[in-house]
């Protein structure tokens, strides 16, 4: 068993490029039997070929002593196969309080980006891990329950960038029994055995019944549907890819805006995928595709309409397109006073006037410029933010209507509403800037003077 064992290891990493003559390979060993047997397998490897072997480990300082007694483990064992140990300790509920993450995606960013630094470092050109084909049935049940897409039901990749999984192709009855063979010493991780985590209760309880009532065989079967979806997303991403750079306008960091009749124009599961592209680029951490569905309703709502992704992006439609923003800003309290005739630039927008002949005037769709009554607005009027309680007579209506609900109405983003401002005087609002006028100060026949005016984001 344990030659064939070996070289069915070493088939699945010919077959899929996963190490290669003069590799140096960073491989992370928490101490369970899973990395233990990766360990030892690569370190039979490293006799036969050339390659160098070093240990990475993580001590969450999740189970106290336990903790301790594992990165004590992972050093000695190191130290026998005479190979140099990376330890890290790691505050992992502190990192998950910070970043809002569970402790499951707590403790896995950092172990990758220890990972990533030391092989950056010390000049590593792999980084194993130790997920089997139960990880990977596991993954993709959990994906499935969960709602994910065409990516998550591929599973775990067998290699991503630099990072190789060379033990996917074993279930872990085989390895357990290959740890035995060898007399490996490991250790038991005693959180691997509590269910209420939603992965152990998968392992523990789901899979055990499925195997005894349904399908022996559903480990394999899991990871043959794994990768039949793994070439799946592979077609699938490179149409989304190619399809996105068409339909996808970047306005950095802080903006991004797809065309919605292009978008329309694809697939539904298309449309999915270049969304969730579109997500990636602007979430950090696991995308929930609750909401990539509420996004997919926005194709066919009312301007205006929005969704908060977290606390991080709002995706609003925006007529013809669907608009993501990160941290929308929002306006600080803001006054100025205005002197008609004059032009004025602000940090994040601009405000002119003056005063212009009827056959100047030229009425049109656009939002920034409106014509009124000059003498009715006076000479001192103050531009600000809008406060609850703002009222006005909006332009072809005889009674006041709050602003609070005129915006309502118009279908302002609630993160749009605090950036609305406002031109008074001394009777009340004249302009709700780049929205509409008030009637008491449009023009009529009897007007003498006009003052045009512009508000514009920069």
């Amino acid at each position: 068993m344990l030659r064939d064992f070996y070289n069915r290891f070493e088939a699945f990493s010919r077959k899929h490029q996963l190490i290669s003559d003069g590799d140096r390979i960073l491989t992370g060993v928490s101490g369970g039997i899973d990395s233990v047997v990766l360990l030892d397998l690569l370190m039979e490897m490293k006799g036969r070929r050339d390659i160098d072997i070093s240990v990475a480990h993580i001590n969450h300082h999740l189970r106290d002593k336990e903790s301790d007694e594992d990165e004590s483990f992972v050093k000695g064992l190191a130290n026998g196969y005479g190979i140099e140990c990376f330890v890290h300790g790691a505050d992992t509920r502190a990192y998950m309080l910070e970043h809002k993450a569970s402790l499951q995606v707590g403790a896995r960013d950092i172990r990758y980006k220890f990972f990533e630094t030391v092989k950056i470092l010390k000049n590593f050109t792999k980084i194993a891990t130790a997920h089997n084909a139960n990880d990977n049935a596991e993954t993709i049940l959990f994906n499935l329950i969960r709602g994910s897409g065409t990516n998550g039901l591929g599973g775990i990749p067998v290699k991503r960038e630099t990072i190789i999984r060379p033990l996917l192709f074993a279930e872990r009855s085989e390895i357990e029994q290959y740890a035995k063979l060898k007399s490996l010493r490991f250790r038991e991780d005693s959180s691997n055995l509590k269910s209420y985590y939603t992965r152990n209760f998968i392992r523990h309880s789901i899979l055990p019944q499925i195997k005894e009532k349904m399908n022996p065989g559903v480990i394999n079967t899991l990871n043959r549907t794994g990768e039949i979806f793994q070439e799946l997303a592979s077609f699938i991403n490179n149409e989304v890819r190619s399809l996105y750079q068409n339909l996808a306008k970047d306005f950095g960091e802080g903006k991004l805006v797809l065309d919605i009749f292009k978008l329309r124009n694809s697939l539904l599961f298309i449309q999915e995928n270049i969304i969730i592209q579109a997500l990636r680029n602007f979430v950090h951490g696991e995308i929930d595709h609750a909401k990539v569905h509420g996004i997919m309703d926005l194709l066919a709502a009312e301007t205006g309409s929005s969704i908060e992704i977290g606390n991080e992006v709002v995706v609003y439609r925006d007529r013809y397109n669907l608009v993501f923003i990160r941290n929308p800003k929002e306006q600080s309290e803001f006054v100025a006073e205005i002197i008609p005739g004059k032009k004025y630039e602000f940090d994040d927008f601009y405000f002119n006037s003056e005063v212009v002949g009827r056959e100047e005037v030229h009425f049109s769709l656009s939002p920034v410029v409106e014509f009124i009554d000059a003498d009715a607005a006076g000479e001192i009027l103050t531009l600000r933010n809008w406060h609850p309680g703002d009222w006005f007579i909006p332009l072809g209506m005889t009674g006041h209507k709050k602003i609070s609900d005129f915006l309502i109405d118009s279908k302002i983003p609630v993160y749009q509403k605090n950036n609305v401002f406002v031109l008074t005087n001394k009777d009340g609002i004249i302009w709700v800037c780049g929205l509409r006028v008030d009637e008491r100060f449009k023009l009529k026949e009897e007007t003498r003077r006009i003052l045009k005016l512009e508000f514009g984001y920069k």
